[in-house]
């Protein structure tokens, strides 16, 4: 089996099935014999069952297989020393299981945009190559000629009818270059973080932060440990604040002082953290941190959107009226002639 990456819905079913099976006293093995007895035909399943029954533990099977993140590798490896896997299985479901809804709200933000886009380019060209050379035929019959405006275009529309095919194959392999720089690793994160923007990535990245903070410290981990985990799944701007909240603690600051003064979290969620670690309740006050900045994330993608809709049909009916307008004139000019 190769290295291919597997995705978060995949991973966040998966570890949900397992920490089922080990929350009942299940072993991993049995698990996943469980999963291939039901006639599932999966062979990451198939693999990471072969590995087990070699007699190792669910961490190196996850190694041998590979395409899991090498965060769940090292949080699995953590819950079966510290034996709270069933934890660590339950967080990295949830956790991946919100990670992969984000990321298909923002693969819907990005894609109806761009459906709405290429109609629009589609009504232009139909107008441009379709439609004005009719009504100049119309005109010309008359005895009037179109506006200058409505020349200009027609003319346009005259390159694209004869550059078509030009046009077209310049198109498709600029939208296939879009697309393999979408699903390149190295231009993967600057394109969505471009679509993002400061504002909703650093929220994003909070959210990953109090998830994280939530999961590690449920299985056991103390704060220090946690904070180094969730480092490695933040981006950048939140890594250097991680790092900044702990060289804090080194000097003596408290844990939720220390983050509140990193800006990691909001004024509220840093709130909430202080009250909580005070009670000994960090990890869940973290978890629902992390579900209201999900939330949060969520409505600012659907903003965004709300936002895009409207400009993208205003600058469409814009662009159908002008054009419409354009050839109007003259119409209304033989029509007073009459």
């Amino acid at each position: 089996m190769g290295k291919t990456k597997i995705d978060s819905a995949y991973i966040s079913a998966l570890c949900g099935e397992l920490a089922q099976a080990v929350s009942a006293g299940v072993t991993i093995n049995d698990g996943l014999y469980m999963m291939i007895e039901d006639g599932r035909e999966d062979p990451v399943i198939n693999r990471l069952l072969e590995e087990t029954n070699n007699g190792g533990g669910f961490a190196d099977a996850l190694k041998a297989v590979g395409g899991f993140p090498t965060y769940v590798e090292e949080m699995v490896e953590i819950g079966e020393q510290t034996g709270r896997l069933d934890s660590v299985l339950k967080g990295l479901s949830v956790y991946y299981a919100r990670q992969n809804e984000i990321s298909e709200n923002i693969k819907n933000a990005v894609a109806f945009p761009v459906i709405l886009l290429v109609i629009l380019i589609v009504i232009v060209v139909v107008l441009l190559t379709q439609v004005l050379p009719i009504f100049n035929d119309v005109f010309r019959q008359l005895g009037v000629s179109m506006s200058a405006a409505a020349t200009a275009l027609m003319n346009i529309g005259s390159v694209i009818r004869t550059y078509a095919v030009f046009i077209a194959a310049a198109a498709a392999i600029l939208a296939a270059i879009v697309f393999i720089l979408y699903k390149l690793p190295a231009t993967h994160g600057g394109i969505v973080a471009f679509f993002q923007g400061r504002k909703l990535r650093r929220k994003m990245s909070s959210s990953v932060f109090a998830s994280a903070m939530s999961m590690t410290i449920s299985s056991g981990m103390d704060i220090d440990d946690s904070l180094s985990m969730s480092k490695k799944l933040c981006g950048a701007d939140t890594a250097a604040r991680i790092t900044a909240c702990q060289n804090d603690m080194k000097e003596g600051m408290s844990f939720d002082k220390a983050i509140q003064r990193s800006g990691i979290l909001d004024p509220a969620g840093a709130r909430r953290l202080a009250v909580s670690f005070r009670t000994g309740k960090t990890d869940e006050a973290m978890r629902k941190i992390a579900d209201e900045y999900a939330a949060q994330v969520n409505n600012a993608i659907d903003e965004k959107i709300s936002r895009v809709e409207p400009a993208l049909v205003i600058i469409m009916s814009l662009i159908v009226g002008f054009v419409l307008f354009s050839v109007m004139i003259p119409m209304l000019s033989v029509i007073t002639a009459i």
